[in-house]
């Protein structure tokens, strides 16, 4: 706990007496956590090669789209807000069984918050990049709504 002086000098400068000094508590990050955005801008400075690929051909869609983007304690490689989609590229990193599991965990925690999470790897974006494209669009526009027969007694 830090003491707060309420009158007289600054805290820790022997300013002011104990009695009219409040104690803050330490406190936790409960959102984002701290140093987000700028984590966020330094990985928007250095994109890989595969990153760098797709966002070029997704911004020739206006799909609005956002790149390196903060959710919670994570900074994921593509968002959508109004499709609540998430896409990460994944590299030979993303193989080892320990980076897996922290995957799965992410997953479920973006799941959890209303996101869907699809996957790509960095080798089928650098080779395969229309397919890539062409799926994320697919999973950007919105399933067909059903259509509903006629009313009793109205339509043909």
């Amino acid at each position: 706990m830090t003491p707060f002086p309420l009158e007289g000098g600054r805290a820790g400068d022997g300013g002011g007496d104990l009695s009219t000094s409040l104690p803050i508590p330490d406190r936790k990050p409960h959102g984002p956590v701290a140093g987000g955005v700028a984590r966020a801008r330094r990985l928007r400075r250095e994109m890989t090669l595969a990153e760098r690929m797709l966002w070029a051909e997704l911004r020739k869609l206006n799909l609005n789209i956002r790149r390196q983007a903060p959710i919670g304690r994570y900074v994921v490689d593509f968002l959508s807000h109004a499709a609540k989609l998430v896409i990460e590229i994944d590299g030979p990193v993303h193989e080892e069984p320990e980076r897996a599991a922290r995957d799965l965990d992410r997953t479920a925690w973006l799941n959890g918050k209303g996101y869907r999470v699809i996957r790509f790897a960095e080798a089928d974006v650098r080779n395969r990049l229309a397919e890539v494209v062409e799926r994320i669009a697919a999973e950007m526009s919105p399933p067909p709504s059903p259509t509903l027969p006629p009313s009793r007694g109205k339509g043909g």
